[in-house]
């Protein structure tokens, strides 16, 4: 049975839930016979990225996608403590948390993009699809070279798993997919130097409480 964590995020990611082929994709309920999708939580990696040495360190709400808006915020605070405060690389340390909605799929690759992702957002209402404007089918993830170039300069990338779970419930109703199998396919596709967190409001507290300041990237 599903839980109610569950049908939460499923009702908040995506909140305006495409049609495919023609039928409205309902949300999952609470009844709904869907298993609970669980997350093997590495939380020694965690406080292992949380605790990297650096002498400045920033965190970043993102719910939205934005043309990568939030790499481009990430990579601006280490270029003007670089170029403008003579600190290096190693010395400033950016973290994002992708959380709610469509943000998520920031850190997802090119296969997920191409099977799930895409197809899912096809017949979307235009607000949905604009999410994902930049993309094209068959090409997978636009912004995956950011995302990569953005953890070889040392930042992080936390994924909520909320929001993954309700995707999942989300795109297997759409695509005629079990639950399970799409949340398998994502978890397996997120990208390396990402990690899967429990919550991405959780995440965002435990950043400013390991010293990090925070801004919103995107509402």
């Amino acid at each position: 049975m599903s839980t109610r964590k569950d049908f939460i995020a499923a009702s908040s990611l995506f909140a305006l839930a495409p049609a495919v082929g023609g039928a409205a994709t309902p949300s999952p309920s609470p009844s709904s016979k869907a298993p609970s999708l669980r997350l093997n939580f590495d939380k020694a990696r965690f406080d292992k990225m949380l605790a990297r040495p650096a002498v400045h360190k920033q965190c970043f709400g993102a719910t939205k996608i934005e043309g990568g808006g939030v790499i481009d915020g990430m990579n601006n605070t280490i270029d003007a403590y670089v170029e403008y405060f003579g600190e290096t690389p190693a010395g400033v340390h950016t973290a994002a948390v992708l959380y709610h909605g469509a943000a998520i799929a920031l850190a997802m690759n090119d296969g997920v993009w191409n099977e799930i992702l895409l197809p899912f957002v096809k017949g979307a209402p235009p607000k949905l699809r604009d999410e994902f404007a930049g993309a094209k089918p068959g090409k997978g993830n636009p912004y995956l070279k950011d995302v990569r170039d953005a953890v070889a300069r040392g930042s992080s990338f936390f994924v909520c798993h909320n929001a993954i779970v309700g995707f999942s419930h989300m795109a297997a109703g759409a695509l005629g997919k079990r639950a399970e199998n799409v949340h398998t396919a994502i978890m397996a596709g997120i990208v390396p130097g990402a990690l899967a967190v429990p919550a991405g409001v959780m995440a965002i507290n435990a950043c400013q409480e390991a010293k990090f300041t925070y801004i919103q990237a995107s509402l």
